[in-house]
């Protein structure tokens, strides 16, 4: 299954769908694949990632109506990493249980959520949740812990995305679908993802005038500093996707706050599993690179027998170091 980004207004799911639907009569093998599209949805709780468009539940509706006609499902992210423990106060919980309702009424096929109590609430009210990305599960101990919550998916940390070690015990050990971004490029082991987590959750929930993104700034100046940040970024190339096939279940492709135009690109790009070029152009946070950095896609073939096998020892070794030289060029 592929799981696809959706701005949230009504137009954008519109070309995604009519996207979908043309790569499914071109190419055999999506005729029989399966689909989701998800949506930021900021009411009251917040989520982790900046959200263009917020459609009020009249409008949610049609979308997951529309959505379903196609043979698509719908799901909805609530993901905040920090809600300020507004959530476990007795005004909280009854919004909340109200959101969730509202949301079990008009259709929607499941949550992304990040926090544990946000979890049984929904299901309480009927939902199928899938564990966000920022629920951080990086091991199996945390894998079990949303298991047992009989989870329908849980998304991974994707800092693991290249420790097939750890995805391995994690699929032998739990019984709900494992979803594994493929086009974020986060740094590895970001030491900044919890606070920026944080800012865009309080941001999108209280609408904070914050001068500037700190976190998203320092993210580009390391990068431009050391080159070799972005080749150890977790992200898996289109043509790479057979190596996670039998592994995960559902791949879900980031860039939700981008325009629809960026979001067809890519689309068509991890449904054919091909991409010619620079491979920059289809990698979320921060996108902005793609105008610096010439990464070819092509310079990569290979790369990834190398990290399935890598000890993550980056003092001992200068694999991506030496790749980055080959592979990404400033552009002029």
């Amino acid at each position: 299954m592929f799981s696809i980004p959706h701005p949230g207004n009504f137009e954008s799911l519109k070309v995604i769908v009519d996207e979908i639907n043309k790569l499914r009569k071109i190419n055999k093998k999506l005729k029989k694949e399966g689909f989701e599209v998800y949506i930021g949805f900021p009411e009251f709780v917040g989520t982790g990632r900046a959200t263009l468009y917020k459609p009020n539940f009249e409008d949610l509706a049609k979308q997951v109506s529309y959505a379903k006609r196609n043979n698509i499902r719908f799901e909805v992210v609530i993901n905040a990493s920090c809600i300020g423990g507004v959530h476990l106060t007795p005004k909280g919980i009854g919004y909340i249980n109200w959101i969730f309702s509202q949301l079990k009424n008009i259709g929607v096929d499941s949550v992304a959520l990040s926090d544990p109590y946000l979890v049984d609430l929904a299901k309480n009210n009927g939902l199928e949740v899938n564990v966000s990305c920022i629920a951080l599960v990086d091991s199996l101990d945390k894998a079990i812990f949303w298991d047992e919550k009989e989870v329908y998916a849980i998304t991974l940390d994707s800092s693991i995305n290249r420790h097939f070690d750890i995805i391995q015990e994690i699929k032998e050990n739990v019984s709900c679908k494992l979803k594994i971004l493929v086009n974020e490029a986060c740094l590895y082991k970001c030491p900044m993802r919890i606070q920026h987590f944080n800012f865009f959750s309080h941001a999108n929930a209280q609408n904070i005038p914050a001068l500037d993104d700190y976190y998203y700034n320092k993210c580009i100046n390391l990068r431009v500093k050391k080159k070799e940040l972005i080749i150890k970024s977790p992200f898996i190339r289109p043509e790479d996707l057979k190596y996670y096939k039998g592994l995960v279940d559902i791949f879900k492709i980031s860039g939700r706050s981008h325009p629809i135009g960026w979001i067809k690109r890519v689309i068509n790009a991890y449904l054919n599993e091909k991409w010619d070029g620079n491979l920059m152009e289809l990698l979320d946070c921060p996108r902005e690179l793609e105008h610096f950095y010439y990464l070819d896609n092509s310079a990569l073939d290979g790369a990834i027998e190398y990290w399935k096998s890598c000890s993550k020892l980056c003092s001992k070794c200068n694999f991506c170091k030496e790749l980055a030289e080959k592979a990404l060029k400033v552009k002029h």
